[in-house]
This record gives structure tokens, sequence and C-alpha cells, in this order.
């Protein structure tokens, strides 16, 4: 009964503190496919985690579809469906491993809130025309409203007893989390991103949309100014959305480790859903394959950098 009674509180915590202090459209529905993961992708539940001190809690967050579009984010998705919400393979190879006398768990985040509406990008295109400028409405973009989920459930991480917080997450996913990186370093101990992109391919922002061209460069504007981001980040040169040139800047940046993967040829790793390589253009998709989690393994990056973050 203390059981069942203490996994109703973690949900209940979980759906309404969220949604009191965000008032997103199905919100607590969307929570509550957030849920701990192990190194298959398969779930449990924090009654398993007895010793939340000495927990390394990494908080995962997933892609990203157009702002307009909810993003997916199934419940039990296969392993290596980033697509669908799963946690990147080489981000569950480190459930259970010991990391200075503490556990890694990983926790899986739902967020798969809608941003902006064509009409709300119509109305930014032809101010941007007009004026040159936007004057925007932060809480309007998919980003800004993904950032606050994450800072709640942190916040509630927190509260239950997790001291030792890292995020990660693969593509918006990860952008989402550099950002809370930058802001948030006394609660967040570092940051996994790996193909961080946001602001979707070149060819879009720069002339379908060109207010998110705006968006991107003041959000690049915005990170620029970062005195340490504590983080590894992954990149590759083959990625349609951004690419080791396009993310340059944050090797200027304390506390980053720029990891340019781009030797790994998405020609040479296949696809999660399919027996059959990706294509030369693929390397957004690359980090759902066994190939990136052996190239993450056969360097040992993510252990040597929690290593390093943990103190």
């Amino acid at each position: 009964m203390i059981k069942l009674l203490y996994i109703f509180l973690f949900f209940f915590i979980s759906t309404n503190i969220s949604a009191s202090t965000l008032d997103y459209k199905d919100l607590d529905k969307i929570l509550k496919k957030s849920t701990f993961v192990d190194n298959q992708g398969k779930t449990y539940s924090i009654d398993k985690i007895n010793d939340k001190r000495n927990t390394l809690l990494i908080i995962d967050n997933h892609g990203s579809d157009y702002d307009m579009v909810k993003d997916k984010c199934q419940k039990k998705p296969k392993l290596g469906y980033t697509w669908n919400g799963a946690t990147v393979p080489a981000i569950l190879k480190l459930h259970n491993k010991q990391i200075k006398g503490l556990t890694i768990k990983i926790y899986r985040l739902c967020s798969g809130v809608k941003g902006m509406s064509l009409k709300t990008m119509k109305k930014y295109r032809d101010q941007l025309k007009e004026t040159g400028n936007i004057e925007i409405v932060e809480d309007e973009t998919k980003n800004i409203k993904r950032q606050k989920i994450i800072l709640n459930e942190l916040n509630k991480f927190n509260e239950m007893g997790f001291e030792h917080i890292v995020l990660s997450g693969f593509s918006a996913g990860a952008w989402a989390s550099l950002n809370l990186q930058s802001k948030y370093s006394d609660k967040i101990k570092g940051t996994i991103a790996i193909n961080p992109a946001a602001f979707g391919k070149k060819s879009i922002w720069k002339k379908k949309y060109p207010e998110w061209g705006f968006f991107r460069k003041s959000n690049f504007d915005e990170l620029k100014k970062s005195q340490s981001i504590n983080s590894i980040i992954f990149v590759h040169n083959k990625d349609k959305f951004e690419t080791p040139e396009t993310l340059s800047f944050f090797e200027d940046i304390k506390g980053v480790n720029f990891i340019d993967y781009s030797e790994l040829k998405p020609t040479t790793c296949k696809w999660a859903d399919a027996d059959h390589n990706m294509g030369p253009a693929d390397g957004h998709g690359i980090p759902q394959s066994i190939c990136f989690t052996k190239f993450i393994n056969k360097n040992d990056y993510l252990i040597k950098f929690l290593e390093r973050i943990i103190r």
C-alpha cells in the first residue's frame, strides 16, 4: 500500500505542479508518458530508486517536429526510434553505471507541446519584413515552452531529494538542454547535447520562413554571451540542420567539449526500423544507430565527461 501511494504521489506531483504553473493544453496527459528507462529503453517506476541522494539523474529530452505540430513521444517507443521520443541508445547504455559513487538513472521526459501556429508565424514574418525586427512573445515558441517544462521537472526532482542532475537531449531536446545549462548552471551539473538543432533546415529559415532565421540568430547571439556552458556537444557535417561549422562558436565557450564525429559515415550505419544503411546525407539520424553507440563507447566520451563534471 505504501509503495502504491508513493507511485501515486510521484505522478500527482509530476502532473499537477507542472500543469498548475505551465498552462499548456493537455500537458498533464503528455507528462504521463514520461518515465524512467533502463539500458534497453524499458520503463520502470521511481520506487525502484532507493537512494536518491547518491543517484546521478539524467533527464533526457527528445527531438521535435515543426512548431505547429505536437511532438511525437510514445509511452514505450522501440529502441532507437528517436523520432517517436526514444532516448538515444548511447545514453541508455549509461543506466546503472557508477560515477564517483553515484549510480546513473535515466528519466525520459515527454514534453511534446505545440508551439506557434502558421498564423502567428506569418504575423512575425510580416513584422520582420516591415520593420526588420521582431518583438516576439517567447512563450509562443515550442522550444521556450519545452525549456519551462524541463526546468519544472528538474525542480520537482530536486524537491524529491535528487541532488545530482544532468540533462541530455537529441536535436531540439539537445538545444533546449544547452539553453537551460547556460542559464541554470547552479541546478544542472552538465548537459549531453547530441546533434543540437531547433530552427529547421537552412533552406526553410532562410527563404520560406525567414522569421525562424531571426529567432535562430537571436538565440545564437544569446548563447555566445555565455561565460561557461558545462557540456559535451556532438555534431556531424552531414547533419541537415546544424553542422560543426554553424555551431563552431561553442568551441570558444568555457566548459564545452565539442565533438565533431563526421568521421562516422551515415552510409555505414543502419536505420533502427529498416535493415538497410542510411543515405549519405542522413547525418542527423546517426545517433539512433549502433554505429554511434560503438563510437561513443570506443572513445569513452560520456563516462569521461560525467567524471569531469561530478565533484
